[in-house]
This record gives C-alpha cells, structure tokens and sequence, in this order.
C-alpha cells in the first residue's frame, strides 16, 4: 500500500512537471534541420517555425544569430509562411538575420507555422550552434501583448568530408527561456492613413505602461524628378523624423505631427525603449500616405512630362537637323563647283579670243609683208 501511494505520488509530480514544461513552452520560436550531420562545403536548410497553441498570434518578429567563420548563407526563402505581410524583409546583417511580417485575422494558432527557410553552406568543422537573439510573438487581441515564452536554438556538427564524427550534440544547447516579466511591445493601433501635406497626423498605440516608445518614420516612396524638385524648392516642409514618446498608466501613447509635412509614403515603426538591455524592440507599424495638393501634382506632371519631352525634341531636332545641315552644304558646296566651271568658261573663251586675235594680227602681218613685197618688186 505505501508502494502504491509513492508510485501514485510520483507519477503526480511527474505529470505535474510535464505540463509545466507544456505549458512554458506553449508560445515559442524554434528550427528544425534538414539533416543531423553535414560535411565542409555541404549545405543546410533550417526551417524556422512558431509554437502557440493557447492563443492565436497575429505578428512575429525575431533575429537569428549564426556563426559566420563556420557558415554561410546560400539563401532565405519565405515559400510556405503563414505571415502574409512582411513590414520588414529577411535581411542579413554580418552574422545576424532579421525577420518581421503580420498575419491577417484571424491570426495563427498551432504548434508548427513555418515562419522562414535558410539555407547555409558549411565553411569550418566544428559544432555549429544558431540561437535566435530575439523574438516576440503578439497576441491578435487588440493590445500586441508578446506572448513568447521560449526561443529554441539548434545545433549540428560539420564534419571534414569523408570524417566518420556523427555524433549530434543538439540535444546538449541550452534552450532560451524568456523571462516571466515580459514586457509589451508597442502596437499602433489607430492612425491617419492618408493625409493631405499641409494637414497634421497622429498616431495611437498601446505598449509597456510608462514605458518608453521611439516611433521611427522611414520614407519607402520611389520619387520620381518632378517629386523630388518640388520637394527641392519647398525648402519649408517638413520631413517625419524619430520622435520619443512617454506610455500613460495604461500603456497607451498618442503622438501628433506637425503640419506641412513633405509628401511620401511613411512606414510609421514604434519601439520600446527597453532600460534594462539599453535596445530598441521593434513592435507592430503600419504606412501613412501623405499627399500633395492637386496644383503641386499638376506641377509634378508638368515637370515629369517636360523631363521627357526635352530629350525627346532634342532627338527631332538631330534628326531633322542633319539632313537639312547635309543639303544646305551641298547646295553651297554646287554653287561653288557652278563658279568654278563659270570661271572655266570665261578662261576658256578669253583663251579663244586671244588666239582669234594673234590669227588676225598675223594674217594683217602676213598682207602688210605681201605689199610690201610686192611694191619691191613693181619697183
């Protein structure tokens, strides 16, 4: 019988223990591998992926760290992922790669969404260990509240080619545990979506109460010559630039523009300002539109259209231009070889008069001889 209680306590704490260890790692980051094992210049796929199976989550963002004297990355493919916008590509920064996207309504709730999918190539033997450097999963309740609990590093040998070192120590990484005091990544969650420039803008969000929140602005517009030579002379507008606003009591911050704004399409990016790790944590952005006033678009498009107008009369003028240019040298060019052959001919008919004249001097000549002969004779 006290067999029986201490089996039956045992197994208490151990399902006890199981479910606490469920329940920590109910929202989490983690990769999976296409292979245990790789050789020195082989390649691998790690497929980055979500846990949350509590609660459904509509934004993730996160950066994974790897070693980069012993690898490479081939490349970063999103095919399959359950985010549906990205506000921030993949990008790769030195050893680090940075990931951010959204997930519509009604979000995601599962245990294996594929997030992203890199593929690297080994350079160096060794144990090669990618962690992520941070990541937050937002509830789709309205508030962005980051329900993360665990970011699940990896692990995996890179052997010399023909090596017979298959041992796998991704069981011996240290997983990441986030701590229970997690702070609330700041959301926008209303906000001028599209104004006139000479009109202000606000936008309100909800975040870590009295916390800290930078909003950076970043201007993604393509302008085209006419945007960017009004932009030029309207030296008085104003340009978005980071702002630090303080969160209430609860959580909540609001923060107004100025007027006069120069046009452009905004990506609006609030981050916590974290005290304690001295970073900036991004949270949940969105993209403000700020429009010009209809005669500023009219001069736009007439400045656009003359950029491609000039170039294009210059073309017609080449064109025309030297065909007439050609005929008008050749026309100069007839009438002088015209005065040479007139010239030509004056010479030639002086010539033939002179010697018209000297036949007649000489037939005169000739007479005057032949009289005068024949008066010699008579006398």
């Amino acid at each position: 019988m006290k067999l029986s209680i201490k089996v039956i306590l045992f197994n208490s704490i151990l399902v006890y223990m199981l479910c606490a260890s469920t329940a920590d790692a109910s929202s989490s980051l983690f990769m999976t591998k296409s292979a245990s094992n790789i050789s020195e210049g082989d390649q691998i796929t790690l497929n980055v992926k979500v846990k949350s199976t509590d609660q459904a989550i509509n934004a993730v963002t996160g950066s994974i760290n790897f070693p980069g004297d012993m690898l490479k990355t081939v490349s970063i493919s999103r095919d399959s992922s359950i985010l549906n916008i990205w506000t921030h590509d993949p990008n790769i920064q030195r050893n680090k790669i940075n990931f951010e996207g959204v997930i519509l309504n009604p979000g995601y709730q599962g245990s294996d969404g594929e997030i992203l999918h890199v593929t690297f190539e080994a350079i160096k033997r060794g144990t090669a260990t990618v962690t992520f450097g941070e990541g937050a999963l937002l509830a789709n309740d309205g508030l962005g509240t980051n329900i993360i609990t665990q970011l699940s590093p990896i692990s995996f040998n890179i052997t010399s080619p023909g090596s017979l070192d298959l041992i796998d120590n991704s069981r011996n990484v240290a997983t990441s545990r986030i701590p229970s005091n997690k702070l609330a990544l700041p959301v926008i969650t209303d906000y001028s979506q599209s104004i006139f420039s000479k009109d202000v803008a606000y936008l309100k969000g909800k975040g870590e109460p009295r916390a800290l929140t930078k909003i950076v602005f970043e201007d993604v517009s393509h302008k085209s010559f006419g945007e960017q030579f009004m932009d030029f002379i309207q030296s008085k507008k104003k340009r978005l630039t980071d702002v630090l606003v303080k969160n209430k009591e609860d959580g909540s911050f609001e923060y107004t523009t100025s007027n006069n704004l120069v046009a452009g399409v905004y990506n609006a990016t609030p981050f916590l300002v974290d005290d304690n790790t001295n970073t900036d944590k991004p949270g949940l952005g969105v993209q403000l539109f700020i429009k010009d006033s209809k005669v500023i678009k009219w001069l736009i498009v007439f400045i656009n259209i003359l950029i491609l107008l000039i170039p294009i009369a210059g073309l017609i003028m080449i064109v025309y231009f030297i065909p007439w240019y050609s005929s008008r040298k050749m026309r100069i060019l007839k009438r002088k070889m015209g005065l040479e052959e007139e010239k030509i001919e004056i010479t030639q008919h002086q010539l033939e008069r002179q010697d018209q004249m000297m036949g007649r001097v000489n037939e005169v000549s000739q007479a005057n001889k032949y009289t005068q002969d024949s008066i010699g004779n008579n006398s």
